[in-house]
């Protein structure tokens, strides 16, 4: 499947005062990897905030949407391990959503990420092709933003019901689409986001949700 298609789980949350740090050892040591070991998953990327918030900003990438309906994940979504049965009812701000990688600009990544947040949940704005284009043709050419990508919610995905979610106390809050600048440095990402802002309709921009965000853990199923 072209990679413009991959699935892709967008996750952005707090943490509870004074647990971030048990948190974090619940991610590195075993959630990544336990989601990794799910069949038709690629890849984990975990980012922490250097401007905006919630303070961490995690991304699956899948071989396709399905794999994040599949049988094999929803069966680990609701038999979450004692770990997890600790970890997650510390979340606070939890945005979750199920989407398609709709297009990629570049093949790189830097060590910087800003992404844009449109179309929360009951907010109809939404990004055009024709604002894709526009955002795509400024910063393809900023000297040191290394790729692009623009994802699309699958809503009916997003919405299921699960054990986890219901650890997470409260309904996730969910994105209509996000748009992705990978940066190699912070100077990159500032100008970056400025940029972005600027290229979008205020009817857009005025709503979405932005952060800068420090890649912090990246892991791969050591299978492919």
């Amino acid at each position: 499947m072209a990679a413009e298609q991959r699935g892709i789980l967008a996750i952005w949350h707090d943490v509870i005062p004074d647990y971030t740090s048990k948190v974090l050892a619940w991610y590195n040591a075993e959630h990544h990897f336990e989601r990794l070991a799910v069949p038709g998953f690629i890849s984990v990327r975990r980012y922490h905030a250097v401007q905006g918030s919630p303070a961490l900003f995690i991304r699956y990438e899948t071989r396709n949407v399905g794999v994040l309906s599949s049988e094999a994940y929803l069966a680990r979504l609701n038999d979450p391990t004692p770990w997890t049965l600790q970890s997650q009812p510390r979340f606070l701000n939890n945005s979750r959503t199920v989407c398609v990688r709709k297009s990629r600009v570049g093949q790189a990544e830097g060590g910087y990420a800003v992404t844009l947040r449109i179309g929360a949940k009951g907010n109809e704005t939404a990004l055009t092709d024709r604002n894709w284009a526009t955002v795509s043709d400024i910063l393809r050419n900023k000297d040191r933003i290394v790729g692009l990508e623009l994802w699309e919610a699958d809503h009916e995905r997003s919405t299921i019901a699960t054990r986890e979610k219901q650890l997470r106390g409260g309904e996730d809050r969910y994105v209509g689409s996000v748009i992705i600048v990978h940066a190699t440095d912070r100077g990159a990402a500032d100008e970056a986001l400025n940029a972005l802002l600027s290229a979008l309709p205020e009817d857009i921009s005025k709503d979405a949700q932005s952060g800068i965000y420090a890649l912090a853990f990246l892991a791969q199923n050591s299978t492919l």
